[in-house]
């Protein structure tokens, strides 16, 4: 049984839950992953304690989603919210099971493309660019890294996040489409969506250019482990 630690958003977490069954090779329902999800909106925000070391930490409740998806019988977590991950060496601090790290099922998706082509232009909130997991891994396994000018973060990539997240995706597509734009100008030749709004507004947008998905490598590693098991 698959755990998911969700509702940071509770869009991203259906998106999450519908590549996790498009991707997986089935011919039948038995052949999918068995799943557990908890989708709790009240974990608290993340921004402001990674940002400005201000406000409730999410820690407990993300320890208090994580005990619930392992009495739920979970043998295994994912996560489909970048900046929670900030907390994962707290969280498998108290873990019972192994939770999967979404920067990781990156590396494993850019891997089986045989790499990236060029420096990654890595396009995410300000507080998973400060939190700095992503550039620490991707430099780790040789990978240059690219970010966004604040300008264009503030500008294109919140907007677009705060988009989706009031249902309105549509309008996110533009803001997304031209921060992936300025990105790739800056010498980021293959864009990464590191945060689990961006990949729905790309779906919105007409003839969306090729970026990789982290929620769909993390859906990846979720069948990767799920197969292991079996």
């Amino acid at each position: 049984m698959l755990g998911v630690l969700g509702g940071m958003g509770p869009a991203a977490t259906v998106d999450f839950l519908a590549k996790l069954i498009r991707l997986t090779p089935a011919e039948r329902d038995q052949d999918h992953v068995p799943v557990v999800v908890v989708s709790d909106p009240r974990v608290p925000d993340r921004v402001a304690p990674i940002m400005a070391g201000r406000g409730p930490s999410p820690l407990e409740a993300l320890r208090h989603g994580i005990r619930t998806l392992e009495q739920a019988g979970a043998r295994c977590i994912a996560i489909p919210c970048h900046t929670a991950h900030y907390w994962y060496d707290g969280m498998i601090a108290t873990a019972r099971v192994p939770i999967l790290h979404i920067a990781d099922a990156v590396l494993a998706e850019l891997a089986r493309r045989d790499g990236p082509e060029g420096p990654i232009g890595l396009l995410a909130t300000a507080a998973t660019l400060k939190a700095g997991f992503y550039q620490a891994r991707l430099e780790a396994a040789g990978c240059a890294c690219v970010v966004p000018a604040a300008q264009v973060t503030a500008s294109c990539v919140l907007p677009a996040i705060a988009l989706v997240k009031r249902n309105r995706a549509t309008e996110a597509a533009p803001l997304l489409l031209e921060a992936v734009r300025q990105l790739r100008e800056a010498g980021g030749q293959t864009v990464l969506l590191a945060c689990t709004e961006l990949p729905i507004a790309l779906a919105a947008a007409q003839d969306p250019p090729p970026c990789v998905d982290a929620t769909e490598a993390l859906a990846r590693a979720c069948i990767a482990w799920h197969r292991r098991q079996r």
